[in-house]
């Protein structure tokens, strides 16, 4: 038994439950940035110096879809049971 196989497996799979549960949280910047950009454009005052500057210059990812996010969290959980099944009977 390779304990240091389990550890990483367990990590690899607990870090992925949250991608697999929730993927929309990892995906609500976009949606932030998005009415923010709108809200900035339409006339509204901005809270720091050059705010709409940064934020077209700085957009976020256009990757970040939620299907995405949940099919990497699957592809995270499936190597971190391989890695514990590997760690129990290799």
């Amino acid at each position: 038994m390779d304990w240091s196989l389990i550890l990483l497996g367990t990590t690899f799979a607990a870090s992925s439950l949250a991608g697999l549960a929730r993927p929309e949280k990892d995906v609500s910047s976009v949606d932030g940035w998005r009415k923010r950009l709108d809200e900035l454009q339409s006339g509204a005052a901005e809270n720091y110096f050059e705010e709409k500057r940064q934020l077209e210059a700085y957009p976020p990812p256009k990757h970040a879809t939620t299907g995405k996010v949940r099919v990497i969290s699957a592809i995270g959980l499936i190597c971190g049971l391989v890695l514990i099944g590997a760690g129990v009977f290799g």
